[in-house]
Order: C-alpha cells, then sequence, then structure tokens
C-alpha cells in the first residue's frame, strides 16, 4: 500500500453536466476512479464500459432516517444492486453505517464496504479489515467536503506521506471538483442551482485558494514526481 493511492467519487444525483466536467477531468489525469453511483442517467452506460472506472453502489438511507418513506433498507439496497449489478463496493450516502446494512450487503454479493472515514488528522494510519459480516472494510482519510471545512487544510503531501503502512484512499464529489470548493459556503450559494450546470458556472473558485479540483490535480503530480502509482479499488479486495 506505501507506493499506492486510490480515488474514489460519490455521485451525489449531479447532473449531466457536471458528470461530464468530471469525467473529462478523469481522462485528463488518466487515473483510475472508483465511481459510487447514486441514481440512473444517461451517462450511465458510458460510466459502466469507461476502462478507467469502476462502479460502485451509494445507496441513501437518509428518508428511512428521517421518516420520509416507507421503503426499507433492503428495498432501497435492491434498487441499487438492480441499477449497478456489477458492483462489488459500496459507500452510504452521509456514510449511514449499520450492521443489518452491512450484512445485507454481503447477502446480496458486495465485496466491500468504504463507509469509514476517518481523517488524516485523525493521526490514524488506516488498514483494510475484516467485518465479522464478510464485507472487507476500507476506510478513507480524505474527503474534499470535510476538508473544506477544516481550519487548517492538510496538504496533499502530508496525505501523500501519511505513514509507509497507511491506506491512501482519497474521496471527491463531482459538484465539488466542477465548482472547485475551498469553503463550504461557497457550494451552499451555488445548491440552489445544483441540477441547472448553465447556472453553475459563476459560483466556480477561480481564485489562488486550493480547492477540490486544485487538489487532485496536485494529488497526481505529486504522486508521479515520489513514482507512487494511482490503483484500481478492486485490487483491496481481490
Amino acid at each position: 500500500m506505501t507506493d499506492t493511492v486510490y480515488v474514489t467519487m460519490d455521485m451525489d444525483w449531479a447532473n449531466d453536466g457536471v458528470l461530464s466536467d468530471t469525467l473529462a477531468l478523469v481522462e485528463y489525469l488518466r487515473i483510475p476512479v472508483c465511481f459510487f453511483v447514486t441514481n440512473d442517467t444517461p451517462l450511465l452506460d458510458k460510466l459502466r464500459h469507461h476502462p478507467l472506472l469502476t462502479l460502485g453502489i451509494h445507496p441513501n438511507f437518509l428518508p428511512q432516517l428521517s421518516g420520509q418513506t416507507f421503503k426499507t433498507y433492503l428495498e432501497t439496497l435492491r434498487e441499487m444492486r438492480a441499477l449497478v449489478p456489477e458492483a462489488k463496493v459500496m459507500r452510504c450516502h452521509a456514510l449511514v453505517d449499520a450492521t443489518p446494512v452491512l450484512m445485507a450487503a454481503r447477502e446480496m454479493g458486495f465485496e466491500a464496504d468504504m463507509n469509514l472515514f476517518i481523517p488524516l488528522s485523525s493521526g490514524i494510519a488506516l488498514k483494510p479489515f475484516n467485518h465479522f459480516g464478510g464485507l472487507k472494510r476500507l476506510p478513507f482519510f480524505y474527503e474534499d467536503d470535510a476538508w473544506a471545512q477544516e481550519k487548517d487544510h492538510p496538504s496533499v503531501e502530508q496525505h501523500l506521506l501519511a505513514g509507509a503502512s497507511c491506506l491512501k484512499i482519497f474521496n471527491f464529489h463531482p459538484i465539488h471538483l466542477y465548482l472547485n470548493t475551498e469553503h463550504m459556503e461557497r457550494y451552499n450559494r451555488a445548491k440552489p442551482f445544483y441540477h441547472q450546470y448553465e447556472n453553475l458556472a459563476p459560483f466556480v473558485n477561480r481564485g489562488p485558494e486550493m480547492g477540490a479540483r486544485d487538489f487532485l490535480q496536485r494529488l497526481k503530480e505529486n504522486a508521479d514526481s515520489r513514482g507512487i502509482r494511482f490503483g484500481k479499488v478492486e485490487e483491496l479486495w481481490a
């Protein structure tokens, strides 16, 4: 794991213009990405067959928690399994984590989950471990929206040099890559136009302060200069 980093992205219902922008960025950087799908889109078939992408699912259990639906967690999982039948890895929206969900995911054929976010600032060297229900648990230490809320933004270099045995998984969101989010105030101002691609451009961070897009590009540059490879996440449970 020392010389390998892994990049993941949560779709989070991004509109197709933002998704296309993210895909163009991935192709420009030539990095493999695990893409966690939230919903059907005309671009899903393109994502499914893209050589740089591995698809996972990103089920949303917040409606169950807030009492906004009578749908069970099993129904939600089955719907996502049907949408992305090839998926072997899961990350729940808002990182909702529960033993019944993990157990059901394993029974449906999933191999791993990435629900556990433990930031670099914790000082903990992350490692994969096995859940008693059978899933491989893959904690991650960078999340663009969490990083944007930290008082002292840990640098790309700090993440890359986190430790000889640290599992290095980075997570981004298409909307934050598009906006180049550096502080969540930017995202909050843009949020009313989330599904209106033509109205999002004025909210993009074009200033000197590093945002999510800058972070990913710098991650690629620094990893390449240090001889660190970008791996496919399926290596972690194969």
